[in-house]
């Protein structure tokens, strides 16, 4: 594991912060060699869940739903 549970909420942050306004981010856990985080967000569109996927070697966002 490349990085930390502290690490991969900043770097979600910092990813988010780019569209959205930040509510809350809670760091699930660690699977298959990556970081999943659930995100409370709020854009023009409305308020929303977004569910992201960090790289725990790299700290790439993998995918977000």
């Amino acid at each position: 594991m490349g990085i930390d549970r502290e690490k991969v909420g900043e770097i979600t942050i910092k990813f988010l912060q780019q569209q959205h306004n930040i509510k809350n981010i809670k760091v699930l856990g660690f699977e298959n060699e990556s970081w999943l985080v659930e995100a409370r967000v709020r854009s023009s569109s409305g308020s929303s869940v977004r569910k992201i996927r960090v790289d725990g070697k790299t700290g790439n966002i993998i995918s977000v739903e």
